[in-house]
């Protein structure tokens, strides 16, 4: 009986340890097709464009080294700009479905 209140007592409290990851949260917020933001196919994206860079896949925009900067990503620095298209340092924090 005491090691069975002792285990609903440690799911209750999360066992102490610390906070879930936001970015791997299947109920944190969904993507919504901005910039930077996951993505499967353009017509996840508001751009129309989903690059896939290799670790990740998302929405993005044009760019051209020397015009404009892109725009900034989760870090709040300007992304990349990488073969015309502007690459964040990472995803946004969402989740597709």
């Amino acid at each position: 009986m005491r090691s069975l209140v002792l285990a609903v007592l440690v799911a209750a409290c999360g066992g102490g340890g610390a906070p879930p990851n936001v970015d791997a949260n299947p109920n944190g917020p969904r993507c919504s097709m901005q910039n930077y933001d996951l993505c499967l196919e353009e017509h996840d994206c508001m751009t129309a464009i989903c690059q896939n860079f290799g670790d990740f896949q998302v929405c993005t925009t044009g760019c051209n080294d020397g015009g404009e900067p892109c725009p900034n990503d989760k870090t709040g620095q300007p992304a990349a700009c990488d073969n015309g298209l502007c690459k964040p340092s990472a995803p946004n924090m969402c989740h597709l479905e």
